[in-house]
């Protein structure tokens, strides 16, 4: 790891070094498959480029205004700046950088990855980082750490320590590869005290609204139920005190789970729910979760879910995959002169109130759309995303044609 105050200087354009091509790849894994580009298109990109052709515009530094006179010494002080946790070949970063850069903005990113960080050299991570660094408006220093996502709840850490230098962020994409729905199988307590720990810093450091995307797996079969129940408590104490809430939530799941139960101290029965109910619930209730958290900081910002997605990954299993997107809004008010010393007068700026926004949380929950579905009924837009993800995967170094014919032969498991 450099030291905190050489290689990852803000935005200092480094020398590149070639990189040995290797022969085409041609195994193929499930964050290929068609219905991810889906998501990169339809929810991830489209979003990030509403914003950054709109709200977003006057914050960004352009390319197109450093001309002729930009050189590897320039420092960026205003890109897009982005934390993810992206797979070896750094599909979703290319796939945002095609989406983006017509849009003339810098991009730059930290991402965590587990396996290998882009110092390791000579491995996918290492030669991924150096070709997306290498594309016009990326800040290529850039970079991809060896570490989890969870190691920045520590405050002392390097993962804390990065994710401050490079922050704040326009952009958090938690592509998880664990779940954030409670279960018997693997805690969920790390995951919810990185978020957290994110969002006190983001709260605190980003000055403008941002994107916060989370795909997470939920299997209802293996369900926590201690856990659930401590997700749940916002959920519940909403639907007793805001009965617009209440009927919303009546669209998603059976009042009676919000009765009475047994034994007390419990927020919602789950033992008469089914898998869909429970899905349902968990949407609502992360909502929920951040929903107060937003609320309960200073200044409060507003959490609101936008275009969500879900898609099947064990129909055995019930289990499914969703893709939240969440827009978090800081609520800045102007000072108020109640003594009318000064002339200026303030209008009152409206916010959100928490019991409005939990209603529209609802709302957006009950519209998760189904990929899978929507593709069956489309071919042709099955084949344009197909063809989407193949230039991608080909800028990675994987085979175009083996790909086309992978889809083709239904997108089975690949070994080896």
């Amino acid at each position: 790891m450099s030291s905190q105050g050489s290689d990852i200087a803000d935005g200092i354009i480094p020398e590149k070094r070639p990189e040995h091509i290797a022969p085409p790849r041609t195994k193929f894994l499930a964050w290929h498959k068609v219905r991810k580009q889906y998501i990169r298109r339809h929810q991830w990109n489209a979003l990030t480029k509403r914003r950054v052709e709109g709200k977003w515009r006057s914050d960004l530094q352009r390319p197109s205004t450093c001309g002729a006179e930009f050189h590897s010494s320039m420092h960026v002080a205003r890109p897009l700046r982005c934390l993810v946790i992206p797979g070896d070949h750094l599909i979703d970063l290319r796939s945002m950088w095609a989406e983006i850069s017509p849009s003339d903005c810098f991009i730059r990113y930290l991402g965590f990855n587990q396996g290998h960080g882009s110092e390791d050299e000579g491995t996918d991570v290492h030669v991924a980082n150096n070709s997306v660094t290498s594309l016009a408006g990326v800040v290529p220093d850039s970079q991809v750490l060896r570490d989890r996502f969870e190691s920045i709840a520590a405050p002392t850490s390097q993962a804390y320590a990065h994710l401050k230098h490079y922050g704040p962020y326009h952009i958090v994409n938690l592509d998880l590869c664990g779940s954030m729905f409670p279960n018997t199988v693997k805690p969920v307590e790390p995951y919810y005290t990185a978020l957290k720990r994110l969002l006190e810093y983001q709260f605190a450091a980003q000055k403008t609204s941002w994107l916060l995307f989370i795909t997470t797996m939920v299997e209802p079969t293996v369900i926590d139920n201690e856990w659930m129940q401590r997700l749940c408590k916002p959920t519940r104490e909403n639907f007793q005190s805001n009965e617009d809430f209440a009927n919303k939530i009546d669209t998603l799941i059976s009042r009676a789970a919000f009765g009475a139960v047994e034994g007390g101290g419990q927020s919602v029965n789950l033992n008469d729910l089914s898998e869909e109910h429970l899905i349902h619930l968990f949407g609502v209730a992360l909502g929920k979760w951040l929903l107060r958290l937003g609320h309960s900081a200073r200044p409060e910002w507003t959490v609101e879910m936008s275009r969500s997605f879900r898609y099947s990954i064990n129909e055995t299993k019930g289990a499914v995959m969703l893709s939240l997107a969440f827009e978090m809004t800081p609520n800045f008010a102007p000072p108020v002169d109640a003594t009318g010393m000064s002339k200026l007068e303030t209008t009152p700026k409206p916010f959100p109130k928490e019991s409005a926004s939990a209603v529209k949380l609802a709302e957006t929950v009950v519209k998760i759309a189904d990929v899978d579905g929507i593709l069956a009924k489309n071919a042709k837009m099955k084949s344009e995303l197909r063809d989407e993800a193949a230039e991608l995967l080909a800028s990675a170094g994987f085979d175009r044609k083996k790909y086309i014919q992978w889809v083709a032969d239904g997108e089975p498991p690949t070994r080896g």
